[in-house]
């Protein structure tokens, strides 16, 4: 196709490319701001690819403070009382190894740590969610058949060229910011010089999505949302995806040579689970795994969020949450800087804050990579003699132990610390914070997720924070700090919301009698007495305007291709 010179300028606030759960989020934390925002997709439809199937605590989390996390729920295939086990056999027919009950956190209910319990739903169903709610925010407008083509900055803004797919019609895009939420093979990423680094090609992968009428009664192992077969002829993954007996099959033990295609996946699974019935292949998608991350993050006024600086094994089901938290944190900070109280530093920060959860979770789910189910197996372990039960009695005790990093993971969805962030208060003299990936220990220490709790009402305590900053004061803080807080915030025009509450939870919770809470629920400061702005402005600090006391940042990270 012939390109066609720009004909029309379209003015916008922030130019989104991509809308995946990453470009889609970043347009909602904007819109719910007042923040004009333009997304372009270059694909006709949202939510087109089989991709991640747990949407976790943390992400529907955000979608609560968004207002869509019922409208999820009502749309899971299963419906949220679907038990989120995760069954491990030799093959769907065979023998049970292991079982791991309420994986990833799904079960319905009210929990202490979170707000939301997690979900099992497909990628694409989460995108269709997100995507009927953005009809409804006035200040977003979202394209599809829409690709980027190229973009210049400058210190007044961005200039992009875009092009309609069905009409091959190119236009001028204007924006004060673009964000490339445009996944691995991010055209944002390539126009700013960043590089991927890292490992690459950790493995080759099929996901096939099938038609399977009676497989979910054809096997003896109960209901669950993922069965892993340990056998030495097709080790995989299997398990029910969407409605209409809609499964995924991932074989994990392929040689290189073999190629799989729609006739002969229906075979290989007939194999791998040793159940005939007439499966019909949906869909083949061939991926390679990645442990590789972004060399930076931003050029000036491009900034990159989701797989565009991050990608990692899916193993864990971190990717397509981490690339919402991505979302969250840049969005509030862009919005804050449009709306004038957020400064340079704020923006600085999102690369400070991001950069170290990515590197954190790429190694966590490196490792989980490394024991799928072909490094599982043990000689004999089909067999039905004494020697075979042993075999699989060995087996199971090992899956217990190797793989409960990758179905109990809230101190890694819930831990994230933002202690290197200059527009956090830092706590000098601390040690480093410790991390868990099972036990998600609350902290009210400035940088890290702030406490959830249950109020007395049936509220959660995140449900009565405002849409800017929250400052959370226990009845003893002194009146004098809170009004002093609200006159530097009216100073500033900077949101700030004051909640007092006589909770008892509270003090156990919040050691300090005034936390001050950011919009993405992270403690940005906290203390006894508001202190006077002469002597150190908080509000100042936290928003990137103003110096930064006593405080250094670390040394970037960087991810070496030595391995994991």
């Amino acid at each position: 196709m012939t390109p066609h010179a720009p004909t029309m300028r379209q003015k916008t606030q922030v130019l989104i490319v991509g809308a995946g759960p990453a470009g889609q989020g970043l347009a909602i934390e904007l819109g719910h701001r007042g923040i004009p925002c333009l997304v372009i997709e270059k694909n006709p439809r949202i939510g087109v690819a089989p991709r991640a199937k747990t949407t976790n605590v943390r992400t529907r989390e955000h979608f609560r403070r968004w207002g869509i996390a019922d409208a999820l729920r009502d749309a899971a295939p299963f419906g949220v009382d679907y038990p989120s086990n995760i069954v491990f056999t030799t093959r769907m027919s065979g023998h049970m190894l292991a079982r791991f009950d309420n994986a990833l956190y799904c079960a319905p209910g009210r929990n202490p740590l979170y707000a939301e319990h997690a979900q099992w739903i497909p990628q694409y169903t989460v995108e269709r969610v997100m995507r009927q709610h953005l009809d409804t925010v006035a200040s977003v407008n979202v394209q599809l058949n829409c690709e980027l083509i190229s973009f210049t900055q400058d210190d007044d803004g961005v200039l992009a060229i875009v092009r309609d797919l069905e009409t091959g019609l190119e236009r001028e895009i204007e924006a004060q910011f673009i964000a490339g939420c445009d996944g691995g093979r991010s055209l944002v990423r390539s126009a700013i010089g960043a590089s991927m680094e890292g490992t690459f090609g950790l493995s080759r992968n099929y996901n096939i999505v099938f038609h399977a009428p009676g497989l979910a009664e054809a096997h003896p192992h109960g209901k669950a949302i993922m069965y892993w077969q340990i056998n030495d002829d097709v080790p995989s993954l299997i398990g029910p995806m969407d409605s209409g007996d809609r499964w995924f099959f991932m074989p994990t033990g392929l040689a290189p040579d073999v190629q799989v295609t729609k006739d002969t996946a229906a075979d290989l699974i007939r194999r791998a689970t040793g159940i005939d019935l007439p499966f019909e292949v949906l869909s083949i998608d061939e991926w390679v795994a990645h442990r590789v991350v972004a060399d930076r993050y931003r050029d000036r006024r491009a900034f990159l969020a989701g797989d565009a600086c991050h990608l990692h094994p899916p193993y864990g089901g971190f990717g397509m949450n981490m690339g919402v938290s991505d979302a969250v944190d840049l969005g509030w900070k862009l919005a804050a800087v449009l709306q004038g109280w957020g400064g340079e530093t704020l923006l600085q920060s999102y690369e400070l804050e991001r950069r170290p959860v990515h590197m954190h979770v790429l190694q966590e789910a490196a490792t989980n990579h490394s024991k799928f189910s072909n490094a599982l197996f043990e000689a004999g372990l089909e067999d039905d003699t004494p020697a075979g039960a042993d075999a699989r009695r060995r087996v199971g005790k090992r899956i217990n132990a190797e793989k409960l990093s990758e179905f109990y993971t809230l101190g890694t969805i819930l831990g994230d610390r933002y202690t290197s962030s200059p527009v956090v208060q830092p706590v000098l003299g601390a040690a480093p914070a410790m991390r868990d990936f099972l036990n998600y220990v609350p902290s009210s220490a400035p940088g890290g997720r702030a406490p959830h709790a249950w109020l007395h009402d049936g509220s959660s305590l995140f449900d009565n924070f405002g849409e800017g900053f929250t400052l959370l004061a226990l009845p003893s803080a002194a009146p004098s700090s809170l009004n002093a807080a609200s006159a530097d915030a009216k100073r500033l025009g900077i949101p700030l919301k004051i909640l007092q509450t006589d909770n008892p939870a509270m003090p156990a919770l919040y050691n300090r009698r005034l936390t001050l809470i950011r919009p993405d629920q992270h403690i940005a400061w906290a203390g006894d007495v508001w202190p006077a702005a002469e002597d150190f402005d908080v509000l100042m600090m936290v928003t990137g305007q103003g110096p930064v006391a006593a405080f250094k940042t670390t040394q970037k990270e960087t991810l070496h291709e030595s391995g994991t």
